[in-house]
């Protein structure tokens, strides 16, 4: 907020707003207080110790998203930031989004990011296992929450998914419904979620009896093409697969589609469709009409929200261990 609004709030003049808060004396000393309080409301701070010239806060967060194969937010993390964006204006932060490659220039990038110190605070979506970001942030004690968990998890603020809780979930409900040839769609696990998530199907698979051959598993990436084309592969490679485990909501899609078109293709179209549930996947109109079942937390919007007010906690001193949160997983039924 500027001088000339912060004017107008208060039905003042800009002149003695400005005078108010650069201390001048012939501006009373009620009318001073009420300046200051608004000033401090909207988020500005004295500039220096020992001068009483304000200026206005930075007040802005910067989320940090990897960038891979081209793509920079699927859908998922598109919604998250959206919700994260008008929690933030409710309490008077910009939300600014920052895409970096996770190659070689990772870290170089970052901390030009860190030290350029027009931010109050980061984001950090989709960690990584070891994740590099995470070290600099704790080494430089700026404030932070991260999408997700790392090995330190411990020393600083997360939000998350119970992954290895939905990994089992998954297995689970397709054994129950009878599939024993299933398949994995993933994606590489230098990512933290992908890492437990595969670890909970093996360990749910292994309580069943249930053997998932090295051959019925597929990584890929986050472009939805990409992955289509490598899905429509997969399954015409392997037509003894009844169900698959899709990681990510991108390859649930990819994935899905895939065995509509294959389906579609077939002489025989009596014959039952491949089952597709989606780790973490929307449910909306789209993920119904393809038929995919969804392992899902709250809401992505929501989550967005509640991130935000984790930043904001964060950034007015609240320990990180008050602010390390485990999402339960649950079954969404959608479509066919």
């Amino acid at each position: 907020m500027s001088i000339k609004e912060i004017a107008t709030q208060l039905e003042l003049s800009v002149s003695t707003v400005s005078r108010a808060l650069n201390d001048y004396p012939d501006i009373s000393p009620s009318t001073k207080k009420r300046v200051l309080k608004e000033a401090e409301r909207q988020g500005y701070q004295l500039k220096g110790a020992d001068t009483a010239h304000w200026v206005q806060a930075k007040r802005v967060i910067t989320a940090i998203v990897p960038s891979q194969d081209m793509q920079y937010i699927d859908t998922i993390l598109s919604k998250v930031l959206a919700g994260t964006r008008h929690a933030l204006q409710a309490e008077g932060y910009l939300l600014q989004v920052v895409a970096i490659d996770t190659g070689k220039q990772e870290l170089s990038e970052f901390e030009r990011l860190v030290k350029a110190g027009d931010q109050d605070g980061f984001l950090l979506l989709r960690t990584r296992v070891n994740d590099p970001k995470v070290h600099r942030l704790l080494k430089l004690n700026v404030p932070f929450v991260c999408y997700g968990r790392t090995e330190r998890a411990a020393q600083f603020a997360w939000l998350d998914l119970d992954n290895y809780q939905v990994g089992q979930l998954s297995l689970t409900r397709l054994y129950e419904q009878g599939h024993r040839q299933i398949g994995v769609v993933s994606v590489s696990e230098r990512y933290f979620f992908a890492q437990q998530r595969r670890r909970g199907i093996q360990d749910a698979a292994d309580q069943v009896g249930v053997s998932i051959a090295p051959e019925h598993c597929l990584e890929v990436g986050f472009d939805e093409e990409k992955s289509y084309l490598a899905c429509a592969e997969f399954l015409l490679q392997h037509p003894d697969i009844t169900a698959l485990i899709c990681l990510t909501s991108t390859s649930a899609r990819s994935a899905a589609l895939a065995v509509m078109r294959l389906h579609n293709t077939r002489l025989n179209h009596s014959e039952q469709q491949i089952s597709v549930i989606g780790c973490d996947t929307p449910v909306d109109e789209l993920t119904a009409s393809m038929g995919i079942t969804s392992i899902q937390q709250a809401p992505p919007v929501q989550i967005g929200e509640q991130l935000a007010k984790m930043m904001v906690s964060r950034i007015k001193g609240t320990p990180v261990k008050d602010l390390q949160v485990v999402l339960a997983p649950g079954v969404v039924k959608t479509g066919f």
